[in-house]
């Protein structure tokens, strides 16, 4: 009786550690076992690269090698979130098949396009599993008109017995290739508008000139809405269609001349500045499992806004309340803001 249930609180606790979310990096503090390692090898009909035209069907393959060692091992749980431009290629249904165990999803991404999630959680304690077992397979259709988009793995683990660290991993992402001519976009997230690029596949994007935002200057572009991916506009290329996202960061930049006038006014300026600064109050969003919101800085006495609405699998969103006991009700167009706050998501 205490083996049976040593195991199910085994088996509880790697469920969690596999639900498709980021969390596991955050729970484990990144540990790696390296005791065994593995390669998730994403694939269509074998290659990494494919031309395809408009319409066409494609069939997707991902297999899990064990690349330490050619002998079986018991596995105990296993992820993988396989994110897609879902304006590129289009999930056929129906077609999804799977190895024994393994449950997947499709769902929509916080940060555009979608994320096609397989994983297995072992309740036994360890199923033993061959060097190489093809996870499985889905057909894509092509429904984008030109240029390139990209099948790409994220959060992917193989995990050990207690679900506390993951063995080592390797991914790789497929392109599919319509064209390759590939669209640019550039978000500027408040700043004036960036012309997008037609960019050859494999070639790199010319930087454009700076947008301009009152209050701000430009830090940088990222390749996530996140930015947490600088990119590198001497050593990245184009692998496909895709978006970047400008990073701003208050006042301006060191070396320029608006700074120089600023340091030479004093501190009268700069006193001024941190006026300006602290009129700002800070808005975060606790969603409760949904999908999570950035923080926004609203100026003292205004209202927030517009305000994306959060989702969550299974419940309907059912308003923005002040208080975590959810007794009062918040209006995002019309309350305004008088200090830092936290607006908590009430779901039905």
């Amino acid at each position: 009786m205490r083996k049976r249930i040593f195991t199910l609180l085994a088996a509880l606790c790697l469920l969690l550690c596999l639900l498709p979310t980021a969390a596991f990096a955050s729970q484990t503090g990144g540990k790696t076992d390296e005791s065994r390692s593995y390669n998730f090898d994403l694939s269509v009909g074998g290659a990494y690269e494919v031309r395809a035209t408009t319409g066409e069907t494609i069939t997707v393959t991902l297999v899990l090698k064990r690349t330490d060692a050619q002998e079986s091992a018991d596995m105990y749980g296993m992820q993988t979130e396989i994110e897609y431009d879902d304006t590129f290629l289009q999930l056929v249904d129906g077609s999804v098949m799977t190895a024994p165990g393994i449950r997947w999803s499709d769902l929509g991404r916080r940060t555009g396009g979608r994320a096609f999630y397989l994983n297995f959680v072992s309740f036994k304690g360890g199923e033993a599993w061959e060097p190489e077992v093809v996870v499985g397979s889905f057909q894509m259709k092509v429904i984008g008109t030109k240029g390139v988009s990209q099948l790409i793995p994220t959060n992917t683990l193989v995990s050990t017995q207690d679900g506390m660290a993951g063995y080592t991993v390797k991914d790789n992402s497929v392109s599919v290739i319509v064209t390759t001519d590939c669209t640019v976009t550039f978000e500027s997230n408040g700043g004036t508008e960036v012309p997008s690029q037609t960019v050859q596949y494999g070639e790199k994007v010319k930087k454009p000139e700076d947008p301009i935002r009152e209050g701000y200057h430009l830090e940088g572009w990222y390749r996530d809405l996140d930015r947490t991916q600088k990119w590198d506009f001497h050593k990245d290329t184009v692998k496909g269609n895709m978006t970047l996202y400008a990073n701003w960061a208050e006042g301006a930049a060191a070396g320029s001349v608006t700074w120089w006038i600023i340091g030479g006014v004093g501190l009268l300026a700069l006193l001024l500045i941190l006026l300006a600064l602290l009129g700002k109050k800070k808005v975060r969003f606790e969603t409760s499992g949904g999908t999570e919101l950035e923080a926004v800085s609203v100026k003292r006495g205004s209202v927030i806004g517009e305000v994306m609405t959060p989702t969550k699998p299974g419940a309907v969103f059912g308003g923005w309340y002040a208080d975590q006991a959810l007794t009062k009700p918040w209006d995002t167009q019309k309350d305004p803001v008088r200090s830092n706050m936290t607006l908590y998501a009430r779901w039905m």
